[in-house]
């Protein structure tokens, strides 16, 4: 999410809150798309084509090849997410699915913190 408010922010003060926050330099680079995708490395994140269909089998008439590459059930993709999430996890202590930062006026800030602002009105959402 990017806010956008009227906010001056020193480089101690911003070192303070990662400290108080517990910000790790991975949070911030995965912030900043320094990291890989969680999804790298997966069927899902590949040069493959691949179906997702509710029960795993592909529509009637399409072809295997030409259509797509792989066909996965959902539960089979979400399976998927979920290793490469906890494997993301455990690689670089990141949660991709509920990262610690958010950018506010191009200041990368711990998420209660931008909560913090949004709440006492000092920023909004961009639009």
């Amino acid at each position: 999410m990017v806010l956008t408010g009227y906010l001056n922010y020193t480089d101690e003060e911003l070192q303070e809150m990662y400290k108080e926050y517990d910000i790790t330099e991975n949070d911030l680079k995965f912030a900043r798309g320094e990291l890989p995708h969680h999804l790298e490395g997966t069927v899902l994140q590949s040069n493959s084509r691949v179906l997702v269909t509710e029960a795993g089998e592909p529509p009637e008439g399409s072809k295997e090849g030409v259509d797509y590459d792989v066909v996965m059930s959902e539960q089979e993709m979400l399976a998927v997410i979920e290793e490469a999430r906890a494997t993301y996890i455990e690689k670089y202590g990141v949660d991709p699915s509920n990262p610690k930062i958010d950018e506010v006026d191009g200041y990368l800030l711990p998420v209660d913190e931008a909560r913090k602002l949004v709440f006492l009105d000092m920023v909004r959402k961009m639009e």
